[in-house]
């Protein structure tokens, strides 16, 4: 697994290398200057913690539901 990772650490280095072109991006009032390849590998970790976070929270939901039903069938 170490070796894959340092693939996958080379895979996005020379990604973020090979995208250096600066682009403007816009959210809500701010308004910065990064490049594109930067950009988009932020966008990627935030979609992946935003998805992260969706997942705690039902599994979270979910295990209130489970202890909840557990309870109620020990007290038949």
């Amino acid at each position: 697994s170490l070796i894959g990772g340092f693939l996958v650490l080379i895979g996005l280095l020379t990604f973020v290398a090979q995208n250096t072109e600066s682009v403007t991006t816009h959210f809500w009032a701010w308004s910065w200057s990064v490049p594109l390849g930067v950009a988009i590998l932020l966008a990627a970790v935030a979609g992946g913690l935003v998805t992260a976070m969706v997942g705690t929270i039902r599994i979270y939901q979910l295990r209130r539901v489970a202890k909840k039903n557990l309870r109620a069938g020990r007290a038949h």
